[in-house]
């Protein structure tokens, strides 16, 4: 499940592709286009409360992701 943010209320929920839909017509960008502009874009579990994606991750656990990447692994 995918949900649009304004500011800290969701006010879209729906599949990728309604997801996709719904931002086209609301905000006239593509996807990759507002979430680059700042509008936020999460995924949930559908099988879990939206409440569990509120809660936050120690930055030990995503030690590389900062780390540079080599071309080929955007592939």
């Amino acid at each position: 499940m995918f949900h649009v943010l304004d500011h800290a209320d969701v006010v879209y929920s729906g599949d990728l592709s309604q997801l996709t839909q719904y931002v086209t017509e609301r905000y006239d960008k593509n996807l990759d286009e507002a979430i680059r502009s700042g509008i936020k874009i999460i995924y949930t579990d559908p099988r879990h409360s939206l409440s569990g994606i509120q809660q936050t991750k120690p930055a030990a656990r995503f030690s590389n992701f900062w780390e540079p990447i080599e071309d080929w692994e955007l592939d």
